[in-house]
């Protein structure tokens, strides 16, 4: 199950990081203006979510570590703010990724036997966390 759950972190992933890629060549074809700082940091953010949630799953595969495993629950929380900020653009992308993260997530804390308490709060602050960077990001953009 373990190696399952690796797999589903692989694909979401390769989702993330292919997703904020095409999306970034897709706009730099068309857009008149420049893409830095906006998109262009929240597509680099999804994409490091993406290589971060990765890390930790495969962390966990290799050193069954408690600590990749809030890592991963916290990383999987902080794609909700992508998913409702970019709703009617790269939402849907990231949301593919997201549900990656979100089963393979589950398949290792129900294996681990995390306490769901501590791994909701910590989704959570994943979620308000990114939400802040987010709004920090467009602020000074």
């Amino acid at each position: 199950m373990d190696f399952i759950a690796l797999l589903l972190a692989f694909l979401g992933s390769a989702a993330s990081i292919a997703g904020a890629l095409a999306i970034y060549s897709s706009q730099a074809q068309f857009a008149e203006t420049s893409l830095w700082p906006l998109p262009g940091l929240i597509l680099f953010l999804w994409g490091m979510l993406g290589l971060l949630g990765f890390i930790a799953a495969y962390l966990i595969f290799r050193a069954a570590s408690l600590r990749g495993l809030r890592t991963l629950i916290f990383i999987t929380g902080m794609f909700i703010p992508l998913i409702i900020i970019g709703a009617l653009s790269i939402g849907t992308l990231v949301a593919i990724g997201f549900l990656f993260f979100l089963i393979s997530t589950l398949i290792l804390a129900i294996r681990k036997k995390a306490k769901l308490l501590e791994s909701i709060g910590l989704f959570m602050l994943g979620a308000i966390c990114n939400l802040g960077l987010l709004f920090i990001i467009i602020t000074l953009g």
